[in-house]
């Protein structure tokens, strides 16, 4: 069948019209074809989300079982966001915004009971978020500080004019100068004891006992040594001057005297310092006072010696504090045996305080102090993280002991803490406080020290007590608040007691006052301070020595006179003897107790 084809040449009319019905049959295909696809898709739509399929209503019940679960969730309290510190017991409008109150879930949507802030873990990474363990250390501290090499101001001696007297000659020397004992220093002319000494030597050749100890005595109250008299008694034939010598090794700290000046009685020639031993004072912050005690154990490393490593002792702890950089006076004493450690030189003090138990330690680090109490921020694994209350002790080098709020294991984050506790208090976490029986809570939360009751008025009272070493509070003279007068109940001035006092909002409070009782002791022995001497005179009721240092009492060797407690105590000693002497510091000055006389060796 041959197919109908159009006139190669048409009139123009019948072109046009085959043209436009060749135009609209492509459009109603068209049409029919879009009409197919649109009625194609709505059924595809109306099987799939209208018709109700057995996996359709399987996602329903999920929904509606992790709706309900929602709804057990227990809920905390509620909060603005805008406020999260203010917390709610019930839910309602904000009174701060317009806005309804958000419900706080227990440990944020967790499995835990307490609420967590939550970091995923690549946030976590991006943060620099790290932790370190809970450990268990021993707590004996080390203390680092840096101190000065200084004189030791109990090892100076001042030497003085014993009558009115005249300088003859000097040697050449200035301060700073080091001397030896022994060294001649000047020579001094006294006139008082020229006539003294023709007199004695007189009554020496008479042999009349009793002259020649009153002509001794007289010339000991007129200042002259005893080195002297001796000398004159042995030589017969009187001095002229004096030579004043160095009376140990040292270095001169001044020498005020010079050739052709004139002295007045007790006028000041010469200070003699000696260098062996030297004190190395440092400076300890109040809040770590509580870990240094007198006698600890302390190296000393001086840069420029050999050895650069040194021992000594903590000797002294000044009781006052510098006001502007909160630090305690505490003064180590060192050997110098070979002199080559120089007042001013620079040291690195490390002291060793004292074991105790073990205890649980974090890193220093890890605390976060907000002036009320200190805080960890706990990482209990997951990215979940919570603010804990801590009790803070002791630090042990880079760590600090923890005496309530931790367990062992525990970790706590060192690293990134404080954006995280920001973030707890943007999400109103409160932080989880001390939960201590009320043993641990007595022991940690009282601090203890050892005072005497200087006054006692109703709800005040005044004591001079110890330091409290977990305050790393010196040792003062303090005015206290009584939590209550029965506090003081049974308690007068004067007792020595044990007090008790807890750190609160209004200061210190004292809640425990126990009465000491004081150890039978032989008083008459440990009040004696001791020393090793000669008598040079005994009369009327005193004794004059020539005695070495009396270290208890921080009193250097010279020549002193003292008042005898009683006759009976110099009963069988002479003078000359070499005694160990015994005094006590009274109301009336130093008196000597016991002289104990000292065999010398052949």
């Amino acid at each position: 069948m041959t197919s109908r084809q159009p006139p190669s040449i048409l009139p123009t009319t019948t072109t046009a019209w085959w043209a436009r019905s060749k135009m609209m049959n492509i459009k109603r295909n068209a049409l029919i074809g879009l009409a197919a696809s649109l009625l194609l898709l709505a059924g595809i739509y109306l099987g799939r989300y209208v018709t109700p399929s057995q996996s359709s209503i399987s996602m329903a019940m999920d929904s509606s079982e992790t709706n309900s679960k929602a709804d057990e969730k227990e809920v905390l309290y509620w909060y603005d966001p805008m406020y999260p510190q203010q917390h709610f017991d019930e839910p309602g409008p904000s009174p701060f915004m317009d806005m309804e109150l958000v419900p706080r879930y227990a440990n944020g949507g967790d499995d835990g009971d307490q609420p967590t802030v939550r970091i995923d873990a690549a946030m976590v990474q991006n943060l620099g978020i790290r932790s370190a363990s809970v450990v268990v250390a021993q707590s004996q501290s080390q203390l680092d500080v840096t101190g000065l090499i200084a004189y030791n101001d109990r090892a100076l001696t001042r030497l003085q004019s014993p009558a009115p007297s005249f300088v003859d000659k000097v040697w050449p020397l200035a301060e700073g100068d080091t001397i030896s004992s022994g060294q001649p220093l000047m020579q001094l002319r006294v006139p008082a004891w020229t006539g003294a000494q023709h007199e004695w030597l007189a009554v020496l050749g008479s042999g009349n006992n009793e002259l020649i100890v009153a002509g001794r005595e007289r010339l000991l109250s007129l200042g002259m040594p005893a080195s002297l008299i001796r000398s004159i008694e042995r030589q017969r034939k009187p001095l002229e001057t004096w030579t004043v010598t160095a009376p140990h090794d040292g270095v001169i700290r001044s020498l005020n005297a010079r050739a052709g000046m004139t002295l007045s009685a007790g006028a000041p020639v010469a200070e003699i310092q000696s260098l062996n031993p030297v004190w190395v004072e440092i400076a300890v912050p109040e809040r770590q006072l509580g870990q240094v005690s007198s006698g600890n154990a302390v190296d000393v490393t001086v840069q420029g010696v050999k050895p650069a490593l040194r021992e000594g002792q903590v000797a002294d702890i000044l009781p006052l504090v510098d006001q502007s950089s909160r630090t305690v006076p505490v003064r180590v004493t060192l050997s110098n045996d070979e002199g080559d450690l120089r007042p001013g030189m620079s040291a690195q003090v490390r002291i060793h305080g004292e074991a105790t138990q073990k205890a649980l330690a974090v890193p220093t680090a890890a605390l976060l102090h907000t002036g009320k109490r200190s805080l960890v921020m706990l990482d209990e694994g997951e990215g979940r993280y919570r603010p804990q209350a801590v009790l803070p002790g002791g630090e042990l080098g880079d760590q600090t002991l923890i005496l309530a709020g931790l367990k062992e294991d525990q970790k706590v984050v060192v690293s990134g803490q404080f954006l995280l506790d920001s973030e707890a208090s943007l999400q109103g976490i409160a932080v989880q406080e001390l939960a201590m029986s009320d043993e641990t809570e007595m022991m940690n939360a009282l601090h203890y020290a050892e005072g005497v009751v200087e006054q006692l008025n109703g709800s005040k009272i005044m004591l001079d007590h110890g330091p409290f070493k977990s305050l790393s509070m010196p040792a003062m003279t303090m005015r206290f608040n009584l939590a209550n007068e029965q506090v003081g109940k049974g308690i007068s001035v004067g007792d020595r007691v044990r007090i008790g006092i807890r750190d609160t909002d209004k200061g210190l409070i004292v809640e425990r006052l126990e009465k000491q009782v004081a150890e039978q002791k032989d008083t008459q022995v440990n009040s004696l301070h001791y020393a090793e001497g000669v008598i040079e005179g005994l009369s009327d009721g005193k004794v004059k020595l020539k005695h070495g240092p009396f270290e208890t009492l921080g009193m250097p060797g010279m020549t002193m006179r003292f008042r005898l407690a009683s006759e009976q105590v110099a009963s069988d000693i002479a003078v000359g003897d070499r005694v160990l002497v015994g005094v006590k510091d009274t109301d009336n000055g130093l008196t000597v107790v016991s002289l104990d006389k000292q065999e010398v060796a052949p």
